[in-house]
């Protein structure tokens, strides 16, 4: 058998035994990206603005709905409320006159 002598860097020298293409990594992104065919476009652009602007529009159309029932559902205890303070600060018997008694107009 062989015996491996033990290589020392000094006799390998400084060489480099791998080269690269010239302004291979300059150019590395414009490559890369005709190879896939990716380009930004107008509509591109146009499209996003489009779905910003509609989803803006739909949120302040779901928070006006909810402030509107919100205002429903107020009135109408409102409206309630109102009906049973009337009918405590009047009593029963004249009430019940005011609906038995034909009106005289």
């Amino acid at each position: 058998m062989k015996k491996n002598e033990n290589i020392l860097l000094e006799n390998i020298g400084n060489e480099l035994p791998f080269s690269v293409p010239e302004n291979y990594f300059d150019q590395f992104a414009l490559q890369m990206e005709e190879q896939i065919g990716y380009k930004h476009t107008h509509n591109h652009k146009i499209f996003r603005i489009w779905m910003s602007v509609a989803a803006v529009f739909v949120g302040v159309l779901i928070v006006g709905q909810v402030f509107y029932s919100t205002h429903q559902r107020n009135l109408a205890k409102n409206a309630e409320n109102y009906e049973s303070y009337v009918l405590s600060q009047v009593d029963e018997s004249s009430l019940l006159d005011y609906y038995v008694e034909p009106n005289t107009k």
